[in-house]
């Protein structure tokens, strides 16, 4: 059975809550971002925790799997509080619903609250808001025009 077409983020109203999302942010994905930022600290590694903007990048990226985007959409605006630490190689799971929804001048900006929490765990190890902006009517990124 092929997979369900992913649903166009701006399509979609304020209050929808998307699928929990499992992921996990390896030693290796760590090092990337890490060489990718060009951040020598190798205090994340010796801890074994993971940067906080490393969690959030790789759970706006699991979201990424579950929506389709406009072409010409923006990242607009990011927020992370870190809770907690957020151990290396741990399962995660991500929890997110739009928070806000507004068109203007034939724009739609989404806000979208997330949460990123360790298997087990009661409370979250990161919170977030991320804000994108796209064409209210256009073709789907990656698409044709």
């Amino acid at each position: 059975m092929p997979a369900p077409t992913p649903a166009l983020l701006s399509h979609l109203p304020k209050g929808h809550r998307f699928s929990d999302t499992s992921f996990q942010l390896t030693e290796e994905d760590v090092s990337r971002y890490l060489d990718a930022t060009e951040d020598a600290n190798t205090l994340y590694l010796e801890r074994h925790l993971a940067p906080p903007l490393a969690v959030a990048a790789r759970a706006l990226g699991a979201l990424l799997e579950t929506v389709e985007l406009s072409a010409g959409t923006l990242h607009t605006g990011q927020e992370v509080r870190v809770q907690r630490g957020v151990p290396i190689d741990a399962m995660l799971t991500l929890t997110g619903r739009i928070a806000q929804r507004s068109e203007r001048a034939g724009l739609i900006i989404s806000i979208i609250e997330f949460e990123v929490t360790e298997a087990g765990s009661d409370s979250p190890g990161l919170v977030g808001r991320t804000t994108v902006m796209g064409p209210a009517e256009a073709s789907v990124a990656g698409g044709a025009a």
